[in-house]
């Protein structure tokens, strides 16, 4: 379902595509380069179809507007991977929250309606480093 806005810029042929969106949001290349990769990971994770970010980005959307289940589903089950990497020491806490910032920063601005508080619950907890001097 589009709403009014997206049919009026379709209309007017100023469709911004989703990893256009996503990238505007961001305004450090670093960050933009970090989250586009994990982002990157989590498509190829779902197995989402395209041959580059940008095609596997509106491939994403187009199911998850038709389905919002089917990405919070598709998100729960790559951070479920993600805890278990986390369990058997892989990786730390603060990396899979870096990998829901990514997603989520897609999803929002992307329109797409997941529930993060249900995501982020179940999510461990991230070393906090504190300085002192």
């Amino acid at each position: 379902m589009t709403t009014t806005t997206e049919q009026e810029q379709q209309q007017e042929g100023e469709y911004l595509d989703p990893y256009s969106i996503f990238k505007y949001a961001m305004n450090s290349p670093v960050t933009r380069d970090r989250y586009i990769t994990r982002l990157d990971r989590f498509f190829r994770f779902i197995g989402t179809e395209g041959t580059n970010i940008e095609e596997r980005c509106r491939v994403f959307v187009q199911n998850a507007r038709k389905d919002n289940s089917w990405a919070f589903r598709n998100i729960i089950n790559f951070l479920q991977v993600q805890k278990e990497r986390v369990d058997r020491k892989e990786i730390t806490g603060s990396t899979i929250r870096n990998y829901v910032k990514a997603i989520k920063l897609f999803t929002e601005m992307n329109d797409i309606l997941i529930s993060w508080k249900r995501i982020t619950r179940g999510l461990p907890k991230g070393r906090k480093w504190v300085f002192f001097i």
